[in-house]
């Protein structure tokens, strides 16, 4: 059987939440959406997670308060998510979806989180992407997006195939139409602990359509 490059990758992704554990994966909200949740700067009620992985972030916005839904590839994943969920006595939708299929959603939220999924899609799949977010997000609702940063060199050592740094210049071009940049912060990606933290850009920004 022949996979589309699309489809392989979330076949490999799949595949590590079965028989490994993704480095991203630490058990507890990431310290950026944290810190973004204890500034006011998550609007809602409405939390699109999406790529939301074992669920911990939206898991953790779930208990602030927020009516969240989280979609992922993976359905190993969106399993372990539901677990967690149950433990917690979080009350948090979760399904198996591919991100660039969100608009079957039939739905509108007032924040989108992508805490780790943008700079893992390539090429026209990133324009899809784009469109599919302004399908799911309200006017005026907001998206927060953590992608590697060009700002550190700890990249540069890991393989070809691992995801590439973003530039804000990047970011600007592939957002310019729909949505308007509120804020880039400087921030990092907290791994299990035989890793290093990641450099990222934390980005904010308004639907406009």
């Amino acid at each position: 059987m022949i996979f589309k490059k699309r489809s392989f990758k979330n076949l490999l992704f799949d595949l590590w939440y079965r028989f490994g554990k993704p480095p991203w994966i630490i058990d507890q909200a990431q310290p950026d959406l944290i810190a973004a949740a204890e500034k006011g700067e998550v609007r809602g009620p409405t939390v699109l997670d999406i790529g939301c992985g074992a669920g911990n972030n939206a898991i953790y916005l779930a208990s602030r308060g927020f009516d969240v839904t989280g979609v992922d590839v993976s359905a190993k994943a969106i399993s372990i998510a539901k677990q967690k969920a149950l433990e917690a006595k979080a009350d948090v939708t979760f399904m198996t979806l591919d991100a660039l299929n969100i608009g079957s959603l039939n739905k509108r939220f007032d924040t989108l989180i992508d805490f780790g999924l943008f700079h893992n899609i390539t090429g026209d799949n990133r324009e899809r992407y784009v469109l599919a977010l302004s399908d799911v997000c309200v006017s005026k609702g907001q998206l927060l997006m953590q992608c590697f940063s060009d700002q550190a060199g700890e990249y540069d050592v890991y393989p070809h195939w691992y995801p590439k740094p973003m530039s804000q210049d990047e970011i600007r071009a592939y957002f310019s139409e729909g949505w308007q940049i509120e804020w880039f912060r400087l921030g990092f990606v907290k791994p299990t602990q035989k890793y290093e933290n990641y450099s990222t850009w934390l980005t904010a920004m308004t639907s406009t359509k």
